[in-house]
């Protein structure tokens, strides 16, 4: 199962694997919320799963 974060700012990040993830939320971070980092640990508590059938 994929995983997805509504990130407040109004964007939805999806990722197929736990690194597919943390890599789509650390690249979201940079560009949209610059000097925000977190622990792949954290990013991945945050986590809500999500169909597969439903990723983009």
């Amino acid at each position: 199962m994929a995983k997805m974060l509504m990130c407040p700012c109004g964007e939805q990040l999806v990722g197929r694997s736990d690194d597919d993830f943390v890599t789509a939320v650390d690249a979201h971070l940079q560009t949209a919320h610059e000097g925000r980092t977190y622990p792949a640990s954290m990013i991945l508590q945050m986590a809500q799963p999500f169909p597969d059938d439903q990723l983009p």
